[in-house]
């Protein structure tokens, strides 16, 4: 009797043993999965931290320059806005076009020219172009590299119809008309923003885009609002950074 009892109770320590050291290995397991786990998680934090460093580092270069040139042209009696977080430089309604129109006013033509000025001297410091361009440069907090990848000239009217609602001599023709013609100035008055001034793949920066009155400031249209939705936007588009970045 004796001896199946001690049996017995040998038999259920080998048992508990055996499940003791199940649990252990089973906690040794989830242990490791846990580390896995916190490392991929502290890799995958670090990572973002550092990608929005990088974004942050670009989009702050590109916010010095808009301000820069938009300081430059107040110094130069134009008054322009500028939006830093779609970085967008606003020229004013008053400024270039009259309604319906697409040529540009002597007042506008006489900006254009103090813009192109500011642009030749501020561009360089966000793009590919020669040493001899980036003068301005040396005292703005700029990162390095070559992170501007296009400057957009956007066309925008306001909601009142121009022209037949068939083809392109409509709204959507005068703000491509626009946004040709203020590239067009530009371009004449300082021809170094079509040939100087390159993004990352040596290609010029400039292009022109229209969007009719699908884009308003403001969404209530009354006569102030056409006013300032009949506009030039010139948006800095900067080039994604790499995986290495």
């Amino acid at each position: 009797m004796s001896l199946k009892r001690e049996s017995h109770e040998a038999h259920d320590e080998s048992y508990f043993a055996s499940f003791t050291d199940l649990l252990v290995g089973i906690l040794f397991i989830f242990i490791i999965l846990l580390m896995v786990v916190a490392t991929n998680y502290h890799k995958q934090q670090k990572d973002t931290e550092n990608a929005t460093e990088v974004l942050t580092a670009i989009n702050s270069s590109r916010n010095v320059v808009l301000e820069s040139v938009k300081k430059s042209l107040e110094e130069a009696g134009v008054e322009v806005t500028i939006d830093l977080q779609s970085g967008i430089l606003r020229l004013p309604e008053n400024l270039l076009f009259a309604s319906g129109q697409s040529e540009i006013s002597s007042k506008g033509i006489e900006a254009l020219q103090k813009l192109s000025n500011a642009l030749i001297k501020f561009l360089p410091c966000i793009s590919k172009s020669e040493e001899s361009l980036k003068e301005y440069c040396k005292n703005l907090e700029i990162g390095s590299g070559v992170f501007l990848e296009t400057v957009l000239i956007e066309g925008h009217t306001d909601d009142i119809k121009f022209g037949s609602e068939t083809g392109f001599d409509n709204n959507w023709g005068l703000s491509a008309r626009r946004a040709i013609a203020v590239y067009q100035k530009l371009i004449n008055f300082a021809p170094l923003l079509e040939t100087g001034i390159l993004n990352n793949g040596e290609k010029p920066i400039f292009g022109v885009s229209a969007y009719e009155s699908k884009r308003p400031i403001k969404e209530n249209i009354d006569n102030d609002s056409r006013k300032s939705n009949r506009r030039i936007d010139l948006r800095f588009i900067m080039r994604s950074p790499s995986a290495e970045e």
